[in-house]
Parts: structure tokens; C-alpha cells; sequence
């Protein structure tokens, strides 16, 4: 049933009460607000969460205030940034650059594309050490040296240069040999890398050599508060014992504090008149180019006057929003026909005054509407922006203007092969920062398990052309000018879990069930293979190994089996990293009482033997025909019975050659032990020679 509602004409239903909304500033107006009370509530309490929604959402609807204004920054809003105002030095240029980095979707983005194209292939330590690679590279995944490469990164792209602090804590460090199933162990000192603000950074004396006093200049309360009594000329010593307990971090990166110089040049302010000096073996720092300055400016400096044109685009555009969203409503009352007389607008006004309040305006065919609203055509387009973005984006990249507008287009190409240089040259000054500076610390402080500084290495940065990379990572690995890791790390796989997958493979057979996979080393007979490979069918170019001389080209075929598996691990009474076959190793185990022997003129022969055969009085077994090796050694193991070892070009030992004197073995029982060591698989056969009788021929 409705009812009719004397102040504002209108029929209303039964279950709609008016009431007092409180705001701010008293009561509102009674004809703010309609409640309709459906809940079965008291109405007192629907009021009351009505008048609270209004007063916490009143910047948004009932207030007068701009929507975005109740997030103050400065006097400014999300859109309308704050004027711009030239940084009176340098610190103030690199706090404005950091302030972008920060909040600048321009800047911010090119950040994260340039850090990203920089590590995301990973990092890795490089040394002629095994069990020193092996050592850094655990300390590398346990301090998270990548992320610290990163934010390196991101100061060098902000500040121009960057400065870290490193302190070393006590670990025990786990890490493994290539090929080798126990891991090694060593208490040893971990770095732990941290970045300081380059706005706090000041130089004492002349940086022309890169050799000036780095010092700090706090920012920071508290801090500056320790280190001003922790320097203090009345402090003792207890309690500068004390202090140092608190802070050990601070205690050790300090060493000093002296006054500022103001007649210095090119000296910077400090907050307090003092700097302290920082530890040289704990902080350093790399600029980009300054030439003789102490600090180089930050990369946006010049490009810092288009903010204030930014900002005032950005005030352009929150005008338009603001406007759009408002509107002008006209009604209207009559037509050119029957116009509209004094009585009826005076009615129609005060019609709409009260009807607007519930969205009902009643009236004849004569009555019309107009909305007006600003006109957004300029509104927030991209044209506009992509100069300013463009032009933060060249000077983070330092490129120049180009005038290549195809994407796919030779200047495109160009420019995207200048980004890929820029990006390894800036890499590669952060990698000498940590080898210097770092990596020489952590070799001073573990002598006995690094045996010098190790090199980080970074795959190359590819944005365009991969085939071409591709062809020549294959190439390379063709002719032996690269490793196998480098090859395969180079397409993105793990090393390791890719050798240990192929050992699984070899073990379960695979190769006999499905085809093997088409290399450049096969031969073309090869039953099952592609006569011609994709990559580099003439197999190894000529001359391409040590010694050989140039002729026809020659191929290699891959046996089935290539040998037995190589294993490593540590002699710790020769402090080397020794490299063995596995049934090698587990026959010289057998025979501990083992003698390094003379080599003979039948065992250098027998050395190339492809099959057994008996010379003079001893049967020559030939083993692991797959491994190539360079030298020989006898060892002998027992009384009739030696082994010639073989030594690959990397100093891996394999056995070549059983040896079994036939006046203490014979044939069953050299068979027996070259099965039992896994050495061979089938039946031991060795023709008698020519005419019978003796087989040592006498």
C-alpha cells in the first residue's frame, strides 16, 4: 500500500522511512536519501549502516573532494603528480631517478626488461680447477648470487655506479665433482652481497685513478645516531665494545669518521657535517664512464625536464576523466507549437527537484531531456605518451634516436643488436666487480680449498637471429673447439641432469630399442641413419685433430657401446681431483699389492690390438675400445696378470689392455675375470697360429 508523502508529492511504498542522516558538518538534508527497509530490521539500525557507508564513501559520491584525492602525495594525487623541480646536486639527481624507478611505468619497465634479458640464462663460475668450480658454484647457488647480480644491475641502471658491502659468515659448504656419486664438504667463509644507496656514497680525495676513500653519509636515524657516539671522541672502550656487539654489521663496515670539507672539489652536502669511512676489504665500488669526476651522473639526467612535460600530460588527462564524468541535464517543457507557459516550468522545476531524488518523472509528450557531457576525444591518447616513454627508455638504454619505424626492418635489427651489446658490456662490468672485488676476498679467506679466483660466465645474449647462433654452437662442438657442457648449456638444458638422463638411457638399453639419434660423427653406412645429417654431414674437417695431417675427409663412428663410465673424485693425499674409469677403479681396489711396471715392446704393440690375440706367452685382451687415449702405463696387479692403463686427453685412466701370462692363466680363467670386471661380454676366442704346435711360436 503506498502512501502519500506531503513534502515531496509523491506516493511512496509503506516500508520507506526518512530519517536524519548525520554528516560531518550536522544533519544532512532530509531529502538526501530514501530507505528502503526490506531486512526485517529495527529501522534505527539500517540508518546507522546507511549514515556510516555515506561518511566513509563520502569522497566518492556526497563530498566535494576529487576521487583520487584522498590518497595524498604531497599535495598531489595518483594522477596529477607534483611539480618538478630541479635536483639541486647529485644525490638529489639519483634519489629523482630512484623516486622513477619506483613509480615511473616507463622506467619501471625497461628496468625489468633490460635485468631480465641480462640473467635470465643464468650465471655460472669458470675455472682450470675442478674442485675449485665445483666450490664456487655451491657458494653461487647458497648466496643467491644471480639475485645479487640483479640488484647490482638495477643501481648501475639508476645511479650509474653501484657500491656493495659484502661480509663473510662461516658454512659448511656441500658440492660435487662432475661424474662423481659422494659429495665433498669444506667449512669455508660465504660471502653474503648487499647493495648501498648511491646517494649516500661520498668520495674523499681524487678519483682520477679510481683509487679515492669511499665514505657514507647516513640517512637513517638511528644509524647516524651509533655511529656518532660509536666515533665519539668521549666514548670508551667498554662501551664501544658494547655498541659493536649490537650492531656487528655496522661495527665492521665502519672504520672511521671524518669532517666535511666544503672547500673541496666537487664535494657534496652531508646531513650531519660528517662522513664516515667505510672498510675498504668490505665495500667497493664501479662507475660507468665519469672520466675524472668522483661520481658519474645518473642515466636519466638528461632526460629529467620531460617529467614536468609528463606531469602536465598526466593533469591533462585527470581534467578529461574529471569532466567526464560529470553532466549537464536540461529539461525541457512545451514545443515550438505550444510553448511552455510561466506556470507549467515553474511546476516542471520543481517536479524534477524532488522526482530526480528517486529516479520517476512523470509527464505528456511535450516533455524532453538533453544530456550534455565534455567532449573526450583527446583523452588519453597514445601518441601522445610514446614519445616521453621513448625518450626515458633511449637513455636507460643509451641508444640513439633512429628513424626505423617497420618492426621488421633492417634499422630495427640493427637497434636490437646495439640493446644486446649494451646489455652484455654492462654484465660484464658487473661480473669484473664481483671477481675483483669478491671472489678475490673469498680466495683469501679459503686458500686451502680455492685455488684462485674463478670467472663467471654468462651465455651470450641472443634477441635475434638464433639460428644462426645455433648453427654456430654446433660448429664449434663439431670441430672439439668447445666443451660438451658449454654446447649443451648453451641450448638451455642442465648439464648434469642431461649426462645423468643418457647414463639412464645407455643402462636400460634404449639405443637398441629405438634408433639412436643422428649425429655429425656417423657414418653414413650406418644402418637406420640419415645419409646426409642436418648440421655437418662431412663429419670433422681436415687437419681438425692434434696431429693429423690434412687429407680426405674422414668419419668417425660411434660404437654401441663407448666403454666404461668415468667417475671422479678427490685424492685428498695428492689434493687433486683424479678421474678413472669405474671397473678400472674397482680392479685396482681388488689388488692392493699393485706395481707400476716397465712398459715391453709386445705391450706397446698390443696396444693396438681390436681383438685378443696371443703374443708370444701372454693373451692380450683389448677393453674399452670406445676411449681414446694419448698414453699408456702398465700396472702390475699379480703374478701373471697386468693391466695397461690408458690416459685420456683430460687425464681420465681407463684400462686398454688385460694382460694374463699364459704359464699362470689360462684361457677359461682370463675369461672368467674380464666377465666378472665387466670388462667384456662375450665368449674370449683367440686363434691358434698357422701350423699348431707352440703357440709362442718357437
Amino acid at each position: 500500500m503506498d502512501v502519500f508523502d506531503e513534502e515531496s508529492g509523491l506516493h511512496l511504498p509503506a516500508n520507506v522511512k526518512r530519517g536524519w542522516l548525520d554528516g560531518e558538518d550536522g544533519p544532512l538534508d532530509m531529502d538526501s536519501a530514501v530507505l528502503d527497509n526490506q531486512t526485517g530490521l529495527p529501522d534505527d539500525v539500517i540508518q546507522e549502516a546507511a549514515r556510516t557507508y555515506i561518511e566513509e564513501n563520502s569522497a566518492y559520491n556526497l563530498r566535494n573532494e576529487t576521487p583520487l584525492s584522498i590518497y595524498p602525495d604531497a599535495g598531489a594525487s595518483l594522477m596529477a603528480r607534483r611539480e618538478f623541480r630541479t635536483p639541486a646536486d647529485i644525490p638529489d639527481e639519483i634519489r629523482l631517478a630512484r623516486s622513477l624507478a619506483e613509480r615511473d611505468d616507463d622506467v619501471a619497465a625497461v628496468l625489468g626488461e633490460m635485468i631480465g634479458l641480462a640473467f635470465s640464462d643464468g650465471v655460472q663460475a669458470r675455472h682450470k680447477d675442478e674442485k675449485t668450480q665445483a666450490a664456487f658454484h655451491a657458494i653461487n647457488e647458497s648466496t643467491n648470487l644471480e639475485g645479487a647480480l640483479a640488484n647490482m644491475y638495477r643501481e648501475w641502471l639508476i645511479a650509474g655506479q653501484v657500491t656493495t658491502t659484502t661480509l663473510f659468515t662461516r658454512e659448511d659448504v656441500a658440492y660435487e665433482l662432475s661424474g662423481s656419486d659422494r659429495p665433498l664438504s669444506a667449512s669455508m667463509a660465504v660471502p653474503r652481497v648487499g647493495v648501498l644507496p648511491s646517494e649516500n656514497i661520498r668520495v674523499i680525495g681524487n678519483d682520477t685513478l679510481g683509487t679515492a676513500v669511499l665514505a657514507y653519509d647516513p640517512d637513517n636515524e638511528r644509524l647516524a645516531r651509533w655511529l656518532e657516539e660509536y666515533f665519539g671522541a668521549r666514548t670508551t672502550a667498554a662501551r664501544k665494545a658494547e655498541l659493536g656487539r649490537k650492531d656487528r654489521v655496522s661495527a665492521a663496515m665502519f672504520v672511521g669518521k671524518v669532517a666535511v670539507d666544503p672547500m673541496e672539489a666537487n664535494a657534496l652536502p652531508s646531513r650531519t657535517g660528517y662522513l664516515y669511512l667505510l672498510n675498504p676489504r668490505i665495500a667497493q665500488r664501479s662507475t660507468m664512464p665519469k672520466g675524472a669526476w668522483k661520481h658519474p651522473r645518473p642515466l636519466m639526467t638528461r632526460n629529467f625536464p620531460l617529467l614536468e612535460a609528463k606531469r602536465l600530460l598526466n593533469v591533462m588527462d585527470f581534467a578529461l576523466l574529471q569532466g567526464g564524468s560529470n553532466f549537464i541535464v536540461v529539461a525541457k517543457k512545451g514545443s515550438d507549437q505550444r510553448p511552455a507557459k510561466g506556470r507549467e516550468i515553474q511546476n516542471l522545476r520543481e517536479v524534477v527537484r524532488r522526482a530526480s531524488k528517486v529516479g520517476v518523472i512523470v509527464g505528456d509528450h511535450r516533455l524532453s531531456f538533453e544530456i550534455i557531457t565534455p567532449k573526450l576525444d583527446e583523452l588519453l591518447k597514445p601518441e601522445k605518451r610514446k614519445l616521453l616513454g621513448r625518450k626515458m627508455a633511449m637513455a636507460l638504454m643509451r641508444t640513439a634516436e633512429n628513424s626505423a619505424e617497420n618492426t621488421g626492418g633492417e634499422g630495427m635489427e640493427a637497434e636490437v643488436e646495439i640493446l644486446s651489446r649494451i646489455i652484455t658490456w654492462d654484465r660484464g662490468q658487473l661480473c669484473g666487480h664481483v671477481q675483483r672485488n669478491i671472489y678475490v676476498e673469498m680466495v683469501k679467506r679459503n686458500p686451502d680449498v680455492l685455488k684462485g679466483p674463478a670467472k663467471l660466465w654468462l651465455l651470450k645474449l641472443i634477441l635475434q637471429g638464433t639460428q644462426y647462433f645455433n648453427d654456430l654452437v654446433l660448429k664449434l662442438r663439431d670441430r672439439g673447439d668447445i666443451s660438451r657442457r658449454t654446447a649443451v648449456e648453451a641450448g638451455g638444458f642442465d648439464y648434469e641432469g642431461e649426462k645423468a638422463e643418457r647414463e639412464r638411457e645407455l643402462a636400460n638399453g634404449d639405443d637398441e630399442i629405438l634408433i639412436p639419434g643422428v649425429i655429425p660423427h656417423t657414418s653414413p653406412e650406418q644402418p637406420g641413419q640419415s645419409p646426409n645429417p642436418a648440421d655437418n654431414g662431412g663429419g670433422r674437417p681436415n687437419g681438425s685433430r692434434e696431429g693429423e695431417e690434412p687429407g680426405p675427409r674422414k668419419k668417425q663412428t660411434i660404437g654401441k657401446f663407448a666403454g666404461e663410465t668415468i667417475k671422479a673424485w678427490f685424492d685428498e693425499d695428492a689434493d687433486r681431483v683424479v678421474r678413472m674409469g669405474r671397473q678400472t677403479m674397482a680392479l685396482l681396489e681388488d689388488y692392493e699389492d699393485r706395481e707400476v711396471g716397465r712398459m715391453t715392446g709386445n705391450e706397446r704393440a698390443a696396444l693396438d690390438l681390436e681383438e685378443p690375440e696371443r703374443i708370444a706367452s701372454t693373451i692380450y685382451v683389448p677393453v674399452n675400445p670406445g676411449h681414446e687415449t694419448a698414453a699408456a702405463k702398465p700396472m702390475r696387479l699379480t703374478d701373471g696378470l697386468s693391466v695397461l692403463i690408458g690416459y685420456k686427453p683430460g687425464g681420465a685412466m681407463v684400462a686398454k689392455t688385460l694382460c694374463f701370462r699364459e704359464s699362470d692363466w689360462t684361457l677359461e680363467q682370463a675369461e672368467e675375470l674380464a666377465v666378472r670386471w665387466g670388462f667384456i661380454t662375450e665368449e674370449l676366442t683367440i686363434e691358434d697360429p698357422p701350423g699348431g704346435g707352440d703357440p709362442s711360436g718357437s
